[in-house]
């Protein structure tokens, strides 16, 4: 069922999601079929009303609708589902913050993001993705996104913490990172708090965790806070943030959720791709191929360095690729502050606002054929037909994700600096499906190692 209203520039429909339950509404269609069920709602309409449990949601399913939403960030807040439970985490941290205090945050970290530390952080990943190729021997097994997460784990750590006291912190990090994200993502699916205060041995570990990582930044503030050497690291940069009106830093609790963000932000996203991207390099060999050979012209079987990066315009238009197809953050959640409009439609304060990055890179109405992995789409000339922020992958407007350049060559110099060394091949009979936790995963993905030297 839809109805049209007629907005300033063109007319939009508003849907209703079919199948919906007693007393549960949607909510079992968009947690366990989320990745068949939300692209499909495009043809109910260009914003589509949902029911989750007794509330009603309102999902921007068309590009120029979510365009509306990234870019109005004071009426359509940070919050809903997906945000007030990452809350847990990362606190009010420049990703979660409410858009009054955005603008604040954001200047105290951008400086980390700068183009200048680029380099720093290039070699950290230069470095962190040979010591991982180094771990692997011919014919061996492996799981591509636990070893991906491993990567990407240490790289933010370092990011962090450049201090040489900072190998504990780095080790913590890797070891309890995991288990929190994973309880994050329990917590998401079932909203029910007091289950999550049960003492079960899942939510003691999460607990456990989650201390372990808060006492990690707590050493770390107390050492650099008795050290005054100048380090190239986010840590530095936030202990050196002043507010430009009143002169003063960020408290320290200011500063841990700003460095849990950085984490969550870190380790995930750049993961994810580089499992997809291995993965999709197996499955089309034709693809493949064009990035081997551009790889062994340019690195010779060495480790990409970040003054690599324009010699590897076909491996980024692969990464980019994989990012389009499984976007790492498939779905996104705002809140309404106020009674206001959306796509032309009243939209009651308080209501969640949905929209999902996946379902978005899958609109034929935008991508051609968008199935299929094609990393030409990216070329120049093509690129330049889509409409403007077609791609979502790191959200848009005023809040767009901060690390996007930097999660971009994390994931195109360890995916050149992997296949410069090795091809992993996919294990004969396992069949992947995208699995929507958290983030959109691969689920296990077993790959052998074949050395390329």
């Amino acid at each position: 069922m839809s109805t049209t209203m007629i907005a300033p520039e063109r007319s939009y429909r508003l849907g209703r999601a079919p199948g919906g339950l007693p007393v549960l509404g949607n909510a079992l269609q968009l947690f366990r079929q989320p990745l068949d069920f939300l692209p499909g709602l495009r043809h109910e309409g260009d914003l589509v009303q949902l029911r989750i449990g007794p509330a009603t949601a309102y999902l921007a399913c068309t590009h120029d609708v979510v365009q509306e939403v990234l870019h109005n960030p004071r009426t359509f807040d940070k919050g809903g589902e997906f945000i007030d439970t990452m809350k847990l985490l990362l606190g009010d941290g420049v990703g979660t913050c409410p858009a009054a205090s955005h603008r604040r945050q954001r200047r105290f970290i951008q400086p980390a993001f700068q183009r200048d530390r680029l380099t720093r952080y290039g070699r950290v990943m230069e470095d962190e993705a040979a010591a991982l190729a180094r771990t692997w021997r011919p014919g061996g097994l492996v799981d591509a996104g636990t070893e991906m997460s491993r990567l990407t784990t240490r790289v933010t750590a370092r990011m962090m913490f450049s201090a040489d006291i900072a190998a504990d912190a780095v080790a913590e990090v890797q070891r309890s990172f995991p288990i929190v994200w994973k309880g994050v993502y329990r917590r998401m699916i079932i909203p029910f708090p007091l289950l999550h205060a049960l003492p079960t041995v899942a939510n003691i570990r999460f607990g456990q965790a989650l201390r372990r990582l808060d006492d990690v930044i707590a050493r770390m503030l107390a050492a650099y806070r008795a050290d005054s050497t100048e380090r190239d690291d986010i840590l530095t940069v936030l202990l050196n943030a002043r507010d430009e009106r009143t002169g003063l830093g960020l408290t320290d609790a200011e500063i841990r959720d700003e460095l849990m963000t950085v984490l969550a932000a870190g380790v995930e996203t750049p993961a994810s791709g580089l499992t997809w991207a291995l993965h999709l390099l197996a499955e089309n060999p034709d693809v493949e191929s064009r990035l081997l050979r551009e790889v062994d012209l340019v690195l010779a079987g060495r480790p990409a360095r970040l003054e690599d990066l324009p010699a590897l315009p076909y491996t980024q238009r692969v990464v980019a690729e994989a990012l389009r197809l499984y976007p790492p953050v498939w779905f996104i959640t705002r809140r309404a502050v106020t009674d206001t409009r959306l796509a032309g439609h009243p939209v009651p304060a308080g209501s969640s606002i949905l929209f999902s990055p996946y379902a978005l890179h899958r609109d034929p109405a935008v991508f051609a054929d968008p199935e299929r992995f094609d990393p030409d789409r990216w070329l120049p000339e093509n690129a330049c037909r889509l409409p403007r922020n077609a791609n979502v992958t790191f959200g848009g407007g005023s809040r767009k994700c901060l690390g996007d350049v930097l999660a971009n060559h994390e994931v195109t110099l360890a995916l050149a600096s992997i296949t410069a060394a090795w091809r992993l091949r996919p294990l004969p009979g396992h069949r992947i499906r995208p699995v929507a936790k958290a983030e959109l995963t691969t689920g296990p993905l077993p790959m052998t190692t074949e050395a390329r030297a």
